[in-house]
């Protein structure tokens, strides 16, 4: 990175499958924080979820709600009515 990325910017990782980080500051050291992203079920975009997404929240893309899950590393939305094991919790997002 040089010195033009600014704290709080997003930094996507060429040799990191995808993953994007963002620049954070605390007491005085840089570090980068790994932004939670999902595939949109509906128009299959990356869309990245907020810091403090939660496994079972409900997070509204492309006008629709979607229950956010958590397994094996990875963040997924799947559509309200399909997601009976889980409950949802808040809404987050915004609608597309």
């Amino acid at each position: 990175m040089g010195p033009e990325v600014q704290v709080g910017e997003v930094v996507s990782c060429a040799s990191c499958a995808g993953v994007v980080f963002r620049l954070a500051q605390q007491d005085g050291q840089y570090g980068l924080r790994e932004v939670p992203q999902a595939s949109c079920p509906q128009c299959e975009t990356v869309v990245q979820l907020p810091e403090t997404v939660q496994a079972g929240e409900v997070f509204y893309h492309c006008g629709q709600p979607f229950v956010v899950t958590y397994a094996y590393g990875a963040y997924a939305l799947e559509p309200v009515g399909e997601t009976s094991h889980h409950e949802p919790r808040r809404p987050t997002g915004r609608s597309k």
